[in-house]
């Protein structure tokens, strides 16, 4: 006689809501988990500019934080020319704050003070996001730059005086790619004894220049001016190649050929301590301020001095002609405009030692030499 198993059915009931119990319960925490895994695969990720985390004692810097998708080429912009990248609402913790002090927090960012040498981590809290960075402080305390405004400096005489556009953070050179060949020009600068001036903004603290003795600090937001140069050679470095940078030699050059009078100029812009905003290379799209390389870069993607100028110097030679000031600003320039005074000038450009070129010719006794230097 066989034998058939009969179930107890409360116990196959419960049996049965127990498997099923514990199936919903792993499908429970296998969703989560996955939606935690989508959500970090989502979360945007915090930018924190600039991106330079080693002070001196004293030093003041204002850290601005954006948001960027994950996975997202790494941005070097302030958060209000950006178009898809948020400006969060964070929150700062500083795990050491008598290295690092944040001394005045703001929307999107704050503005910390280095108070002794160490090192300490930043906390940067968003809602969805959290970034921690070492912040170093090392050496002696560093001299405030005492700066005054443009328009109470008449005039600037030198043999050769060197303009060191942005010579604090008030430009878009985040990353510091000039900062070296800035500070070696400063450096060679002083051992030949030129005469330094550094434009610079009352908006930001100081730290971009390792020198902090120039021979006149003075407050410009744009390179904006109306000093009077008087000078054989004027060295143009820091800020934009195609912005800052140009309207500080529209400046010089108009006033040197209006009030000074004077028949033969010669402008040297090092190309290794100059920034440029990459909008001209294949594939560059992005609006102005775009993350910055080195005028050197822009020239090594010509393929050869006569690229170079053309693709380059004549757009540089164009604008500064043309459109005086640059982007309108500011928005009463001297009169008239430097078309006007230059329109008998001859203009030659110089590559270092291997190339020139006539990009203008007029009276050969009124002469303008633009030279690059470092291409």
């Amino acid at each position: 006689m066989s034998l058939t198993h009969i179930e107890n059915p409360l116990r196959t009931l419960r049996s049965r809501r127990m498997r099923l119990s514990l199936t919903s319960f792993l499908l429970l925490c296998l969703s989560g988990l996955l939606a935690t895994s989508s959500g970090s695969a989502s979360a945007p990720e915090l930018e924190v500019l600039p991106q330079y985390f080693t002070l001196h004692p004293g030093e003041q810097i204002h850290y601005t934080v954006l948001e960027r998708p994950k996975g997202s080429s790494p941005i070097h912009n302030p958060c209000k020319v950006l178009v898809g990248f948020g400006c969060p609402d964070v929150k700062f913790a500083i795990l050491n704050p008598k290295i690092v002090r944040l001394i005045d927090p703001k929307e999107n960012g704050g503005l910390f003070e280095a108070i002794r040498p160490g090192h300490t981590q930043l906390v940067v809290r968003a809602p969805t996001s959290e970034r921690r960075i070492t912040v170093e402080v090392v050496g002696p305390a560093q001299p405030p730059m005492m700066a005054v405004p443009h328009s109470t400096v008449r005039e600037i005489a030198a043999k050769d005086l060197l303009f060191v556009g942005h010579a604090n953070l008030d430009g878009f050179d985040h990353t510091a790619v000039a900062k070296p060949g800035i500070d070696r020009l400063v450096q060679e600068a002083k051992k030949n004894g030129w005469t330094v001036a550094y434009f610079v903004s009352q908006e930001y603290p100081d730290w971009y220049t390792a020198d902090r003795h120039p021979d006149y600090t003075i407050i410009s937001e744009g390179q904006e001016h109306q000093i009077r140069v008087a000078a054989e050679r004027v060295v143009f470095t820091g800020g934009d190649f195609m912005f800052c940078t140009l309207r500080n030699a529209q400046m010089t050059l108009h006033g040197m050929i209006k009030r000074n009078r004077v028949r033969h100029i010669q402008f040297i812009f090092p190309a290794q301590a100059i920034w440029v905003a990459d909008i001209w290379g294949p594939g560059d799209k992005q609006n102005y301020p775009a993350p910055m390389l080195l005028l050197t870069t822009l020239f090594a993607r010509r393929s050869d001095d006569a690229q170079a100028y053309e693709k380059v110097v004549l757009p540089f030679l164009d604008r500064m002609i043309t459109q005086f000031p640059v982007l309108g600003y500011p928005a009463d320039p001297p009169a008239p405009p430097l078309s006007e005074l230059l329109k008998d000038w001859t203009i030659v450009v110089r590559f270092g030692n291997r190339f020139e070129r006539v990009y203008r010719r007029g009276d050969s006794d009124k002469t303008v030499l633009v030279e690059f230097q470092g291409v």
